[in-house]
């Protein structure tokens, strides 16, 4: 068994742990912005710990660029948009593991998805 090989288990044995298991995986919606142009999106909700790709681009290359949509449970609604690449970056502080392509988030606050949005 060669690194790669080895790199391939490892990533096969963090997707098959509970974390990750119990984790949302937000599916990917084709929206229009406030400005009506294209956009993918994917939800960030209160309260729920997630899965995220890293570079949803390499999956969904028609797509030119991506949002994230905050969601709140407590307010039952949506509180606003980020883009996608600002999002990831502000919650790597949140991030419990990841793998090659995914990053996994834990369950935020209220106060904490906010944060996201400032």
């Amino acid at each position: 068994m060669g690194i790669f090989d080895r790199r391939k288990e490892k990533e096969k044995e963090k997707k098959e742990s509970p974390e990750w298991i119990r984790a949302y995986m937000p599916s990917y919606s084709f929206v229009t912005d406030k400005k009506g142009n294209p956009c993918g999106a994917f939800s960030l909700n209160e309260g729920v710990s997630t899965r995220f790709p890293k570079k949803p681009g390499d999956f969904y290359e028609e797509t030119p660029r991506f949002v994230m949509v905050v969601i709140s449970s407590t307010d039952k609604k949506i509180l606003g948009e980020v883009e996608y690449d600002k999002a990831i970056k502000l919650l790597e502080k949140y991030q419990i593991d990841d793998t090659k392509d995914e990053i996994l988030i834990r369950e935020l606050t209220y106060k904490e998805i906010k944060e996201i949005l400032a």
